[in-house]
């Protein structure tokens, strides 16, 4: 038992610590995007979107998801071999950094054409090329840290950007106006490296010698499962650009209904996704090839994340209103009933998402595209086309419920079926009261008599967070931890 609770306490605390630091960036990204407005109006924003927007797509083409999977090969080795995947990850992501940058100064005349319609703007993408370089080699350091399992520093350069873009970039803004804009990101990324660099400074090898041949053998493995998530996320671009297309065919109005529905949920919950990954992936890496080891981690991690995204989500689709009428507009009242059964699919994705994990910890590419990146997305763009399709903007919603099941159903018997890893009994336990409270909250949204409505999800709100705190505690010893640190205070 001892034991159990060291591992749920390593998990939480990692969760703590990186989602701390994930919910300083959001306020952060707020209070900058104010003044940002403010500074720069409407066009300037328009610009800085148009600006990164550009970059991102060279970002994710030239990087080949390499430092995701090389958080997988740094967490499996140990010693000298560790030290040799290290210089092999940073050798090969130096290539690629310096072929996007290269690649997109020799094309920066054709993006300011494309996206400004003139010449004029080229000096800027050629600035972009070299903050693009520095974001590479930010995100390759990154990877060593979560490799190393060095969440608190990994949680202070996902700060870093942010507090800079804050600290030199409203300067800047405010100086040069939109002249100034790529000059910041320049400044901002590549302090954010140099950040980074300094936390990763005993971490790297030194003086290790290493042939091209031996470079490219040790880096292969990482290339070619980057390669594959690249490509299954690129085909999930895809995917979001048809669906969205397929919805502008009758309503434009329903396309940005659609993408402020899902930005606030993501908003609201990827960030505990996040927060988990950052030390759950490295650590079932290195456990990966015993079974036993893996589906206890898988488990574990499975409840922790079960009983703090239940009731995240049952507060979602309670203050769903207010959430709405604060971050947009009344306009966009009518997405309320949409985003609360969208809401809904997270406590799926909360199912799922320990086991998913175990395709890429076991350097499976070809179950990760196939299942991933193609299965996943196809059935996606079918259940949501055929949703609003058939019932128009609500129709996304019953689209994401049918979706979470069928993703509940295809987790467990696609990972039981390859990887033999399913959850206990003890888990299935915790999950039924969890969907059950998730459906009668649901459930009481759709009451129309709002105060009886309101009462039924505040009350199994209430119950919830109750029923969350209580199996935390008995997996945590909460008041155990809070005594030592009233203890170390003194």
């Amino acid at each position: 038992m001892s034991d159990k609770k060291s591992i749920f306490r390593s998990i939480m605390k990692g969760t703590i610590i990186f989602g701390g630091s994930q919910t300083l960036t959001i306020l952060i990204n707020v209070v900058r995007g104010k003044l940002i407005a403010m500074i720069l109006g409407a066009y300037g924003m328009g610009v800085s979107s148009l600006l990164q927007s550009a970059i991102n797509p060279f970002q994710q083409l030239f990087s080949l998801s390499l430092p995701t999977s090389a958080v997988r090969s740094i967490s499996l080795e140990t010693g000298n071999n560790r030290l040799h995947t290290i210089l092999a990850f940073q050798r090969i992501l130096l290539w690629l950094s310096l072929a996007g940058m290269l690649t997109m100064m020799v094309t920066s005349s054709w993006l300011s054409q494309f996206t400004f319609g003139d010449d004029e703007h080229q000096l800027w993408f050629c600035g972009l090329a070299v903050s693009l370089f520095f974001l590479m080699m930010t995100a390759g350091e990154s990877a060593i840290l979560q490799g190393f399992r060095k969440i608190k520093q990994l949680a202070t350069v996902a700060v870093v950007a942010p507090a800079l873009g804050l600290i030199i970039g409203i300067p800047l803004y405010y100086y040069w106006n939109v002249e100034g804009i790529v000059p910041a990101m320049i400044i901002i990324n590549f302090a954010s490296w140099i950040t980074a660099r300094y936390f990763t400074r005993d971490l790297r090898p030194k003086g290790l010698f290493q042939s091209r041949r031996s470079t490219w053998r040790i880096g292969r493995g990482m290339l070619t499962l980057g390669a594959a998530m690249m490509l299954s996320s690129f085909i999930g671009t895809v995917v979001t650009y048809l669906l969205n297309t397929f919805i502008r065919t009758y309503s434009m109005e329903d396309v940005g209904m659609y993408q402020a529905a899902i930005s606030i949920t993501l908003q609201c919950t990827s960030m505990i996704f996040a927060s988990m990954a950052a030390d759950y992936f490295p650590h079932l890496s290195t456990v990966v090839n015993d079974i036993k080891d893996t589906r206890q981690l898988v488990e574990q991690e499975g409840e922790i994340v079960l009983l703090i995204m239940t009731p995240v989500t049952l507060l979602l689709i309670l203050f769903a209103p207010t959430i709405v009428y604060v971050l947009l507009t009344p306009q966009f009242a009518t997405i309320i009933p949409t985003l609360r059964m969208i809401s809904i699919s997270f406590i799926a994705r909360a199912f799922c998402f320990p086991q998913d994990y175990v395709c890429i910890a076991k350097g499976d590419k070809s179950f990760f595209f196939w299942v991933e990146g193609v299965y996943t997305n196809v059935k996606t763009l079918l259940l949501f086309g055929a949703g609003y399709y058939l019932f128009g903007f609500e129709g996304l919603g019953y689209a994401a419920i049918a979706n979470s099941v069928i993703d509940i159903l295809s987790s467990a018997i696609l990972n039981q079926w390859r990887f033999k890893v399913h959850y206990s009994y003890t888990y299935l336990k915790l999950f039924v009261p969890c969907l059950i409270m998730a459906v009668v909250c649901i459930g009481g949204s759709f009451i129309c008599e709002q105060q009886m409505s309101f009462q039924v999800m505040a009350i199994t709100t209430l119950l919830c967070c109750v029923y969350s705190y209580i199996q935390l505690d008995r997996r945590l010893n909460l008041k155990e931890i809070i005594h030592q640190k009233k203890l170390r205070r003194k």
